[in-house]
């Protein structure tokens, strides 16, 4: 009997060396996946090139030096169609690598002939379609996608361009790329493009709770905080509340906060019909059940509100007026009783038009501003609730298209050495010239906070259509670089 419970025993710590054991595996392989995964770097369509032989064959890339010493011999076997079609496959092969995450990958990709559309600009229509890991994923939305049946179709008109090495070999990149619509034909059925997923009009009036949104209908404010099964009249004229460009229906960035807890309006601040409507809050702090009015200050030429609340009693609001040309100044307030007072703290950084506000909590805020040329920054940042700012500065990098940078110099010059054409060193863009403007950063349930800086309304670089992507943990303390990113 005691010789059964010793080899009980010892089967029992054998089991849970093993489960231990097996733990432990999983730990570490689900590190070493990760750590595989963030080294993975994904190239966009503008940033992605490839260098390839008269016989489609895909060769390590080289430096303009290592062509001095090769003997001249032109690129000219290939046709164009079979450069799109190598192009798209080296580009797609990305998204199947191993130990990428799933909202990043790709299978059962279907890559269909090339359509040659102008041969002279070499410019193709590419077509594929491929189903994605995570059918909840964003990251394909650039792509301009139709999902039909849980695949994505995707039809791109590219306009290619080849940088001859002379060697029997040449580098392929983009100089642009458009929708079929865009360039003038269409393909696919226009009601398949109803699934391609965006910002719809809900989505833009909810509070990122399904269950909390408001709605304006026949000239009344509503809110609901269960889905729509009950809604509430908010006590206030429509007319006075201030909207997005060209909709009637939809409140302005910022000027509405909503949640369980509290919900606010920030309204007025204009001149109707002679009548002075100073800027006004009104809240609830029961779920719509009791409205309360407050004045915040005399300002009657306001054209940006931004309030939030952090918790029942903290508070602020941000106003910008008086807005001429590229100016405009603001006012920040702060409220500890829950919103029945404000008192001011000061203003914002910069005179210039205000893009975006956002606090991630009462003392750490960002303000976002107009770009205009010869700024170092567009982007403030405060901690201590408004009181003073720093600019935001993020580290320059390198440029990772050097074809496509070679095509956006600023001096285009050219010279001929023995019957071939070099592209001038001087002049190349760089970091700072290309991506100069931040838009409002982004702060997420995981608390991660994220600024794009783009190339502003006339970029040149990969055709302004990519941006520069860094990223915060430390609420603004430090910032990582991610990566360039296409934009739509």
């Amino acid at each position: 009997m005691e010789g059964n419970k010793t080899v009980l025993k010892i089967l029992t710590k054998l089991g849970l060396l093993v489960v231990l054991c097996l733990v432990i595996l999983i730990i570490v392989h689900s590190n070493y996946k990760n750590k595989q995964a963030n080294q993975i770097t994904l190239k966009s369509r503008y940033t992605f090139h490839i260098r390839i032989d008269e016989e489609g064959k895909v060769s390590e890339d080289k430096n303009e030096d290592d062509t001095k010493t090769e003997s001249y011999k032109e690129f000219n076997s290939l046709k164009l169609n079979e450069i799109a079609d190598i192009w798209t496959n080296e580009f797609l092969a990305q998204f199947t690598q191993k130990y990428l995450s799933w909202s990043k990958s790709l299978r059962k990709i279907k890559i269909n002939d090339s359509e040659i559309l102008d041969r002279e600009n070499k410019t193709v229509l590419i077509s594929f379609s491929a189903q994605l890991k995570d059918s909840n994923s964003e990251y394909f939305q650039s792509w301009d996608g139709v999902m039909d049946n849980g695949v994505m179709h995707c039809e791109w008109v590219v306009t290619f361009a080849l940088d001859n090495y002379y060697d029997g070999t040449a580098a392929v990149y983009v100089e642009d790329i458009v929708s079929p619509e865009e360039y003038g034909i269409a393909r696919y059925n226009e009601s398949l493009k109803e699934n391609v997923s965006g910002k719809t009009e809900n989505q833009a009036s909810s509070s990122g709770n399904s269950l909390i949104k408001y709605e304006i209908r026949e000239n009344t404010l509503f809110v609901t905080y269960d889905g729509g099964a009950k809604y509430i009249t908010v006590p206030v004229d429509c007319a006075n509340l201030l909207l997005e460009d060209g909709s009637t229906t939809q409140l302005a960035d910022g000027s509405w906060f909503m949640s369980m807890d509290k919900t606010a309006f920030v309204y007025g601040g204009k001149t109707i019909d002679n009548n002075r409507i100073p800027v006004t809050l009104i809240y609830s702090s029961d779920k719509g059940e009791n409205w309360i009015t407050c004045e915040i200050d005399t300002l009657y030429d306001a054209n940006y509100y931004y309030v939030q609340f952090f918790d029942e009693n903290t508070g602020v609001i941000v106003i910008g007026y008086g807005k001429n040309g590229n100016q405009q100044a603001s006012r920040i307030y702060e409220t500890s009783d829950g919103g029945q007072t404000w008192e001011s703290v000061g203003s914002g950084p910069a005179l210039n038009v205000l893009k975006g506000v956002i606090y991630i909590d009462s003392d750490i805020g960002f303000f976002c501003y107009d770009y205009v040329d010869g700024m170092d920054s567009n982007l403030y940042m405060t901690r201590d609730g408004g009181k003073t700012f720093s600019k935001v500065a993020l580290e320059p990098q390198e440029l990772d298209s050097t074809a496509a940078n070679a095509q956006t110099t600023a001096a285009d010059s050219t010279k001929q050495t023995d019957g071939r054409t070099d592209k001038a060193e001087e002049g190349k863009l760089t970091w700072s010239d290309v991506y100069k403007e931040a838009i409002v950063p982004v702060y997420d349930e995981e608390e991660i906070l994220t600024v794009y800086l783009t190339q502003g309304r006339n970029g040149v670089y990969n055709n302004g259509k990519t941006v520069a992507k860094y990223q915060s943990v430390d609420k603004g303390v430090t910032w990582k670089y991610i990566g360039q990113l296409e934009i739509s």
